[in-house]
């Protein structure tokens, strides 16, 4: 490296703290509220100045909470069932109605970001799936993509009802089991 070669620098504490908090925060207002990124600078008890510095534009914030949560399903889907995996994963897709309803004449889902997260998430369901049908839980004919579709549907399908998801699932959850 020559000398005006810049050396990229781990952020300070205070940084990272500060992220860490948009982050929660945003999770917690995506949820309760939408897309409001005012709320976001509120419940963090931050500015604005210090939003966009780590997040430029709603985007980013969703696209970093969004893949913060991938994460977190990815790790629950190595040592959890499926069972407890498909619960988590509702809980995260209401987290995003309200962004995604904001969002959505500028998301574009062929986007790279948007196809690595939606492998990453496939990823964890078949695991999920070869684990659960080897152990004789859920039925051969069942598939992770069968699995993707009734989260989606009861997340963002016509109809769909937050308040009705968990007792849907669960209605889902039961009719897995082999006969």
């Amino acid at each position: 490296m020559g000398e005006d070669t810049p050396v990229a620098r781990k952020p300070r504490a205070d940084q990272a703290r500060n992220r860490e908090r948009l982050l929660t925060a945003a999770r917690e207002v995506f949820r309760a509220d939408g897309a409001s990124l005012e709320a976001v600078t509120r419940r963090a008890g931050l500015g604005t100045g210090t939003l966009y510095r780590h997040f430029p534009t709603r985007e980013a914030l969703f696209q970093a909470v969004y893949a913060r949560e991938v994460e977190e399903l990815e790790a629950l889907a190595r040592k959890d069932d499926l069972e407890t995996w498909m619960t988590a994963a509702l809980a995260m897709m209401a987290t995003k109605k309200g962004m995604v309803t904001a969002l959505a004449p500028v998301l574009d889902k062929e986007a790279p970001f948007f196809t690595e997260q939606s492998a990453r998430m496939t990823a964890a369901v078949s695991g999920l799936r070869d684990r659960a049908l080897a152990a004789g839980q859920i039925r051969d004919e069942i598939t992770a993509d069968d699995l993707m579709r009734v989260l989606l549907g009861l997340s963002y399908g016509p109809g769909a009802d937050a308040s009705r998801a968990d007792v849907l699932l669960n209605v889902f959850l039961d009719g897995l089991r082999p006969r």
